[in-house]
This record gives C-alpha cells, structure tokens and sequence, in this order.
C-alpha cells in the first residue's frame, strides 16, 4: 500500500515490514546524477534545481587550469557511468550525450568502449545498462572501507529508536552520496531513496554537516567554491544556512535542517571521522516535516544521534 506525503513528495511506503530494501549498490559508486523521485515536483526554492538539473559532479571533463597531467579521455567515459542513475536504468546513447554534454559520436566511441571493457551492457536494441565491472569497483570500494559495516548496527537501533531514515553518507565532489541506507524496524513512512541517493552540499543538512567535519582550509575552499556555483541571489542564503550549520556542530554536535533540501522533507545530520576510513562521511536522519518537526529533531532525534555517536566512539569505531 502507498501513500504520499503534502505537496506530491512521494512515494511513501506504509507497510508493516520494517527494513527497507536496500538496492542500488551497483550503480552508487558509478552514477554522479542526482537521482530524485519523478513524483517530486520542481518546487520553487528548496529542490528545485536538484530536480531539472542534468549533467552531475563529473563536471566538463576538461581539466582545469591547463592541468598537464589530466586525461580528458578517462574523464569523459567517467562522466557516462555517472549519466546512469540507478543501477537498472538503461539508456541511449543521445539520452547519455544529453545528461553528460559530451557529443554523440564521442558518446558512442565511449560506449562501445565501456561495452568492450565490461563496464556496459547492451540490451536487445540500442539502449545500455551498468555492467559487473561496475560492481566489482563498488564492492572493492565496500571492503576498503570497514568503517559503514562497523557502523551498521548501531545506525540500524537508532533508525528503529526514532523511526525514521537514517544514512550514512560520503563526501563526492560537491555532493554526499548515501553509501548505506537504514530504516527502522517496524517503520510505517518511508521515503523513496536508495544507495547512491546524492545530496548537494549547498542545499542539504548532511552537506552542511559535512563542511563542519572539514578542515579549515578545505572547507574555505569548498564554501568558495559552492558560492561560485551558485546564482547571486541564493548567495546570502547559503551564506546564512553554513553558518548557522557550523555554530550548531561546534555547540551541539549536529546541526538541523527545516526544509533545506525539500519544503516538505526535515532532518539532522553530524559530521563522522572514523579511524583508517578513507573519505568524510555524515549521518543523516530524515522524514516528512509533519513527523519530524523541529522541535521533535532538537529535543529527541538529534540527543539520539549523538547518543548512537557516543556509542560507537565507545567501541573505537569513530572518532
């Protein structure tokens, strides 16, 4: 059975089984295109660039500032695995050209390469899928990394104790990509996201969190940049959201964010430092505004989060 949340987000899952189903793992490491729902609508203000935007953090794949030792061939056939945003999407080679910017004959002498290579597949006619040369970069990634499964139970009780989304996210560019997703047990609203689910930086309370998380001299540098990125007028905006988000990790330990990625959808997100892991990461703790109200993230779900924190801080498992 589905229902929707106000204002179109959706689908929300109403079901009795608890865990959702985490997918998505092969394209997550691949895919740099924000995936987000076709039942969200372009709103104005919060989301809305999210949703029309199209070519995503692979950027031009030129290299910038005469960068001698950058290989624009390799960037390009990166950029077309990250055209792919889930893992059994199938596409075109017009439709890749489209999203990446790259021209179609370049489009189609990459494709037949990553084809040849194992990192495509080729369906009946003239559409390609993620192939198993994907999934072995993923899982070698995955076993790189112990620091998500060190972490797995205790996000999983914290997703139970506050029945909500709770992620765990790494830094990708000027984006966080979800890399582990749990729901809680015996959760009746859910959202549709998955592995590979990306955030921007500048429009997310994980992505605030993790600019806390940075050192001093990259996160000047990040926040130069997402400013650079963004219209003049959303500037003072971001402006006010880093800065309120910095204020609240240094004096809370995690910061809360009212809308910032959706109108509808709020949440509360901490950086994450975890012993020999490689990469920033973030927990994130999400759900529709009319559950998890501000109110309800200051005064239970982020004491909780800080909770499962101290817990695995305990253990050795973060910082």
């Amino acid at each position: 059975m589905r229902n929707r949340l106000p204002n179109g987000i959706g689908p929300v899952r109403v079901t009795s089984q608890g865990q959702g189903r985490i997918s998505g793992v092969v394209g997550s490491m691949a895919r740099g295109v924000a995936r987000i729902s076709p039942r969200i609508p372009a709103t104005a203000g919060e989301g809305a660039s999210e949703v029309v935007r199209e070519a995503e953090p692979g950027g031009t794949g030129e290299a910038e500032d005469g960068d001698r030792q950058f290989v624009t061939a390799l960037a390009r056939g990166l950029q077309v695995l990250r055209a792919f945003r889930d893992a059994a999407e199938t596409l075109g080679n017009r439709e890749i050209a489209y999203r990446t910017g790259l021209p179609k004959p370049t489009v189609s002498r990459l494709t037949h390469t990553l084809l040849t290579l194992g990192y495509l597949v080729h369906d009946d006619g003239e559409r390609y899928g993620l192939g198993p040369a994907v999934l072995a970069l993923s899982a070698a990634f995955l076993r790189q990394n112990s620091f998500p499964q060190l972490a797995k139970p205790h996000l999983q009780d914290l997703a139970t104790a506050v029945q909500a989304h709770v992620a765990l996210g790494l830094l990708d560019g000027v984006h966080s990509v979800y890399i582990q997703l749990w729901r809680g047990a015996g959760q009746t609203i859910t959202l549709s996201r998955e592995v590979g689910f990306h955030l921007p930086l500048a429009r997310s309370v994980m992505g605030m969190a993790m600019l806390a998380g940075m050192e001093e001299g990259e996160r000047g540098a990040m926040i130069e940049r997402l400013r650079r990125d963004s219209p003049a007028e959303d500037r003072p905006r971001l402006d006010a959201a880093i800065a309120r988000c910095l204020r609240e990790v240094e004096e809370h330990g995690y910061c809360v964010g009212v809308g910032i990625w959706h109108r509808d959808i709020n949440a509360v997100a901490a950086p994450v430092h975890s012993p020999g892991a490689r990469g920033l990461f973030a927990v994130n703790v999400s759900g529709p505004a009319f559950l998890l109200t501000e109110t309800v993230l200051r005064t239970d779900t982020g004491p909780k989060l800080l909770a499962a924190m101290a817990r695995m801080r305990a253990l050795g498992i973060v910082d």
